[in-house]
This record gives C-alpha cells, sequence and structure tokens, in this order.
C-alpha cells in the first residue's frame, strides 16, 4: 500500500469498549455537498507521490499510465492502452486527451520529465527500485549514471510515450500504476519547488484537489473538475481525519461522525452479529512481522533468529489473542500471491514443545547469553500492546529471554526502521502490486531505506536477479519461491500474521469495496446510490 511501512495500520486493535448502538449518518440533504469521513492513523508523510514512503492520498491526486479499480486490479489511467513488441523489451502507450488542474494539457514530455525526476539521486525517492526494468533506471538512481537521456523512456510526440525495458516485464502495468511512475506537474515544481505541494501551490491530474491539510488534524480534498472523468465522480469531498486512537475512531463512527471505521478485535464477535451488513471482512495482500536488524548482535548468528521465530505461537497469537480473522504467518509472501507456492518452513508443522526444545538447541550451539535480553521497538498505539504483551511473555517463557519494550510514536518509529535504530521492532507490509517482487526486493542488498533489517546476501541478491530476466513465467516463479525459502533460513525477519481487514462501513457509502492491495480509490466512491 502502498503502504509503504505502514506499521500502524492493519494489525488488531485490542480496546475494550461498551455496548453501543451504531448511528448511521443521514444523507445530505438534496443538493448539499457530498462528504466522505474516513479516519487516518498519522500525516501521510508526504504528498508528492515520488518521495513518499507511502500512502493512499496521492491515488486521489494524481493518476498514472494504469491506475487501479475499486478492487484492485489494473485499469487505464492517463494511457487509453498499450502495445508490446515481440521481444517483450519495448511498451508503447498512448495517452488520452487529459488536463493538469491548471488548465495545462498532460503530455507524454510530462511522463518523460516525471520519471527522470523520480530516478534522480536528488530526489532521495524511496521507491525507484519499482523502475528497476526500464533501461537505465538502476544506474541513474545509484548515480553512475548522470545523463538522463540515457533512460528508456521517450515521447515520440504529445500522445505517445515509449518504455524500454531490460528484460520482458508482463507485471508493468501494476508497477506503472505505483505512486513512482506518477506524473508530477514540472510548472508547478519550477516555481515553487518543495512548496510545490502546498494547497495554495499543488497541480495534479487525479479526480481531487487538495483542499486543506491542518498538521495533526484533518487532510482535505475537493473534487476537480478537470479530471478526464470527472464525470464519473459523485463524491464532492473526501476528509480523512486523525485519529490515533481506533477506539476513538469507532466511537466517532457510532454516532455518525466518519463513515468507516477498523473494527477493534476485542468487539469483532459482537460487531459481527449486531451489524452484518455494515462489516467488510477481506484479505489483502500483506504481512505483520519483526524486522531483525541485521547490523546489531541479532544479526550476527542466524540460530538466534530462528530460536526466535520458533517459540512465537502464531496460533495462540492470532486465534486467541488478536482475533481479527488474520492467519498465523510463517513465511513473508501471502498464501493468496497468484502463481505462487509460498515455501513454508520445516518447523511450521512441529508441535509447540519440539519447536521450543528446537528452539533452546539453537541458542546452546550459538552460545547464547544466557538470560538472552533483547529490545524490542513498537509503536505508542493500543494496536500494538496485545501482540507485544504476548510475544514477549511467549519469549520468556520458552527461553528465559528479557525483553524491553521501547515504544515510540509513530513517525519516531519509522524513521528508527529507516536508519535501522533499533533492534527487533514490529513492521507490516501491504502488497504495491500483485506479484512476489513486491514482497522479496524489500530485503534486497539494493533496496535502501525500504530494507529495515539491513538484509544483504549476495545469494538471495543472484536468485532475485535471475528471476528478473526469466523468460519461462513458471521458471521465475520458481527462483522467486527458492529466494524467499533462502531468506526465511537467514530469518531477517520473522512473519507473524497474513493481513485481514475487518472494517464497519456506512450503509450509506458505496464504492468502499473489499481490496488485494488494501487501496481505497475514492473516486469510486457514492452516498446513497446503489
Amino acid at each position: 500500500m502502498f503502504v509503504r511501512f505502514a506499521i500502524a495500520v492493519g494489525f488488531a486493535t485490542f480496546l475494550a469498549s461498551a455496548p453501543f448502538h451504531l448511528a448511521v449518518a443521514a444523507e445530505p440533504p438534496a443538493g448539499a455537498p457530498k462528504v466522505v469521513r474516513i479516519p487516518i492513523t498519522f500525516d501521510p508523510d508526504s504528498l508528492d507521490p515520488h518521495k513518499t514512503l507511502g500512502n493512499s492520498f496521492v491515488l486521489d491526486l494524481f493518476e498514472g499510465l494504469t491506475t487501479w479499480s475499486a478492487t484492485n486490479s489494473v485499469v487505464p489511467g492517463m494511457a487509453t492502452g498499450w502495445d508490446t513488441s515481440p521481444d517483450g523489451l519495448t511498451w508503447t502507450f498512448h495517452l488520452r486527451d487529459a488536463l493538469w488542474s491548471d488548465g495545462m494539457p498532460v503530455t507524454a514530455d510530462d511522463f518523460v520529465y516525471s520519471f527522470r525526476r523520480a530516478l534522480d539521486p536528488a530526489t532521495a525517492g524511496p521507491y525507484t527500485s519499482v523502475l528497476s526494468p526500464i533501461v537505465g533506471a538502476d544506474a541513474i538512481s545509484a548515480g553512475r549514471e548522470k545523463d538522463m537521456t540515457k533512460l528508456g523512456v521517450e515521447a515520440p510526440d504529445p500522445h505517445t510515450l515509449r518504455l524500454k525495458l531490460l528484460h520482458p516485464t508482463p507485471w508493468l502495468p501494476a508497477l506503472l500504476a505505483t505512486q513512482v511512475a506518477m506524473p508530477v506537474p514540472r510548472q508547478a515544481i519550477e516555481q515553487w519547488g518543495d512548496k510545490w505541494t502546498a494547497a495554495e501551490h499543488m497541480v495534479d491530474n487525479g479526480p481531487f484537489l487538495l483542499k486543506k491539510w491542518v498538521p495533526l488534524g484533518e487532510i482535505d480534498f475537493t473534487r476537480n473538475p478537470r479530471f478526464h472523468d470527472a464525470a464519473s465522480v459523485k463524491i464532492d469531498e473526501v476528509d480523512r481525519i486523525l485519529a490515533a486512537d481506533p477506539g476513538a475512531a469507532l466511537k466517532q463512527y457510532e454516532v455518525g461522525e466518519l463513515d468507516v471505521a477498523a473494527v477493534p478485535g476485542k468487539d469483532l464477535p459482537r460487531l459481527t452479529k449486531e451489524h452484518p451488513a455494515e462489516m467488510l471482512s477481506a484479505p489483502v495482500l500483506g504481512t505483520g512481522y519483526l524486522a531483525v536488524n541485521m547490523k546489531g548482535p541479532l544479526g550476527a548468528d542466524a540460530r538466534i533468529r530462528q530460536a526466535l521465530a520458533l517459540v512465537i505461537d502464531r496460533d495462540v497469537l492470532e486465534n486467541k489473542i488478536v482475533r481479527l480473522g488474520q492467519l498465523p504467518a510463517y513465511t513473508f509472501l501471502p498464501p493468496n500471491m497468484p502463481g505462487y507456492a509460498t515455501p513454508r518452513p520445516d518447523w511450521a508443522g512441529l508441535s509447540m514443545p519440539e519447536r521450543i526444545a528446537r528452539a533452546k538447541q539453537l541458542l546452546a550451539d550459538a552460545g547464547a547469553p544466557r538470560p538472552l535480553k533483547l529490545h524490542l521497538l513498537s509503536v505508542d498505539l493500543d494496536s500494538y500492546k496485545r501482540y507485544t504483551g504476548a510475544i514477549t511473555e511467549m519469549w520468556h517463557e520458552a527461553l528465559g529471554i528479557e525483553t524491553e519494550v521501547e515504544t515510540d510514536e509513530v513517525r519516531v518509529a519509522l524513521a528508527r526502521l529507516s536508519h535501522h535504530d533499533f533492534e527487533i521492532a514490529f513492521n507490516q507490509w501491504t502488497a504495491d502490486y500483485p506479484d512476489p517482487a513486491t514482497f522479496l526486493d524489500l530485503l534486497s542488498s539494493t533496496a535502501g531505506e525500504l530494507n529495515p533489517s539491513g538484509y544483504a546476501n549476495p545469494g538471495y541478491d543472484a536468485l532475485l536477479d535471475q528471476a528478473r530476466t526469466a523468460k519461462d513465467p513458471a521458471a521465475r516463479m520458481k527462483l522467486l519461491e527458492a529466494s524467499e525459502a533462502l531468506m526465511l533460513a537467514d530469518q531477517p525477519i520473522i512473519p507473524l500474521s497474513h493481513l485481514v481487514t475487518q472494517t464497519l462501513v456506512s450503509p450509506k457509502l458505496h464504492g468502499y469495496e473489499a481490496a488485494t492491495l488494501g487501496r481505497h480509490p475514492a473516486r469510486f466512491f457514492s452516498i446513497g446510490e446503489s
């Protein structure tokens, strides 16, 4: 999700709440603006699609060559269609007639500028690896190539964009729907510099415009009349309200102040029974996990990391403590990844006494200190308390481990993850596109801050490189499966849960669909309409 380090989203919340009756907000009177109000857990890091670590807001402001449907399938965006050469190395996109919000036309040259800007080291974008299949992309983003004309992106005419690839990439349309491939307005950036994303300066090409951004308050978008498909956008405004406390957001929902709210695990059985029509349960391509800092003490011996993974009882964690319908995870990739067979570890089928015995032997063989002392980074949100308490207790009871829990505000925790300033930490990842590479590339040695563990294994990198150039799709998947198996043996991460979202959606709000990538484009919302 597009989320990139979206560690505050997706884990179950465990909040005590008294019984209540949900209030359904009245539909706006005829002629009144149609406004949808949605909670967010923290402010976005940026509204610049080339610089954000990941937020769903840019999807409402900008549209790339391709984009996402309400259910997160790839559909045409700025491009009405595309052609592929017989060898799969040249893709030609045909652009529609479209305007920036300032009235200037969106042209193929805007995409050439935007791809070059996204890859320019001066932009310092975190998602440049998504564009790696394009000729010259990696060399430019790494600073080895200064000549931007060497990038395989060209505009033969204002309505035609041509991409040249290093190897066939059938999943390219999904890559191009991500934020790093979105166009940005050269005219606004050259005039306003870094301030171009302020509400009074922003120019975009998406279904909405930035109306206002109140830090630590709310961020509001209003309908863009110049969007190429503006006639199909049925709401006038979408307001995202900061609600770091999911319990408070639930209370706002129950009195009709919000149209959507995450369901705390404690309340799931009751709400499912009492309000089934308002419940949206949806598995997403996402995994919650513990990141291990491979540059710290735990990076020295895989046996210690394996022992920590062995003694976490994921069935108890998800089915008796969290209880949000999430699946216990033993692999990084979720089981619903199309065409991919997740390489489940051999120990996953052992009984817990057998796993504990193996873990104790691993610690002894590694010469781990007794007692082993750990520092666990968590986020200062109620959603993490049950996870933290249960896991630290499991480590202590099984292996005598003493764990000091460090809790930080979300932004601080995100910064610490990016800079490897932790020993072991909660994190999660939701796929940017429906392909195993969106997970596995995160752990390559060149992934930068997207790789919070700092994992670097030449064998793993080599398997990913082979997969990138594999011409046979089945052979590619086998290489990716082998890379995950190798990574899991190294254990730079400890998978915990495959994500399922449990959400209350107001009966008056339509178009908020079950979405495999966890994205809910507001352009498909409507109020009081089927």
